[in-house]
């Protein structure tokens, strides 16, 4: 399809021709050439803008999730990526967090309000990452975060979600638990050496269930040996 500098190359490269000697005749079909194609860069350009408009609010729909308004997994996989190269090339630290709801199937089968509980965990998440913190849904009751800085400064944001959302997140209807929602979570310092966040995912993930393993509503960070 013709960009606009194309359409623009084309139309004078047609208007340089006309200027050439020639007859009445002659002139008149490269003028009708002429308008010919200048009206149909015309229409090209006008599809290409609708394409791009078209297109743009699939692509937003695409990188963030429906239901909670966080990142997609695909885009948050896109995006962490980036940020574990920058990182290990300039040598800045970063550390992953990963976090489960707390007996999410049997609370939403006894109560029904697992969208808003969901809901709730990703408005927390966006209140206590950082600004330059990455967060995005991880899949079903699963989020995940990409946290700029050291381990220890990751387990304190990781405590402030847990703790907000045992605080914060209950039935609006007012229902009574028989347990607070928790989360369940599990930090990892990524290593110089990563080149992607699929390790340290797997290994967040380890401690999350470590954690659940060990009373749930509960942070294990990773230590090494």
């Amino acid at each position: 399809m013709l960009n606009r500098h194309e359409n623009r190359c084309e139309i004078i490269g047609i208007a340089a021709a006309l200027t050439r000697p020639s007859t009445l005749t002659d002139a008149a079909e490269e003028f009708a050439e002429f308008v010919a194609i200048s009206a149909a860069a015309a229409v090209l350009y006008y599809l290409n803008r609708v394409e791009r408009e078209e297109i743009s609010p699939l692509r937003r729909s695409a990188d963030v999730d429906e239901l909670t308004g966080l990142s997609s997994r695909s885009f948050f996989e896109r995006a962490a990526g980036r940020r574990v190269e920058l990182a290990r090339d300039n040598g800045m630290p970063l550390a992953c967090i990963l976090l489960d709801v707390d007996d999410f199937k049997a609370y939403n089968d006894s109560h029904g309000a697992g969208d808003e509980i969901l809901r709730c965990v990703a408005r927390i998440l966006r209140e206590s990452a950082r600004a330059d913190d990455l967060v995005g849904r991880h899949g079903g009751e699963e989020f995940v975060l990409l946290v700029n800085g050291e381990v220890e400064g990751a387990r304190e944001v990781a405590e402030r979600i847990r703790e907000a959302v045992q605080t914060v997140c209950v039935p609006q209807d007012g229902n009574s638990l028989e347990r607070p929602t928790t989360v369940s979570l599990g930090v990892v310092p990524l290593s110089e050496e990563a080149k992607s966040l699929d390790r340290p995912i797997a290994m967040a993930d380890a401690e999350m269930y470590r954690s659940k393993k060990t009373g749930k509503n509960r942070v294990s960070v990773f230590k090494e040996s």
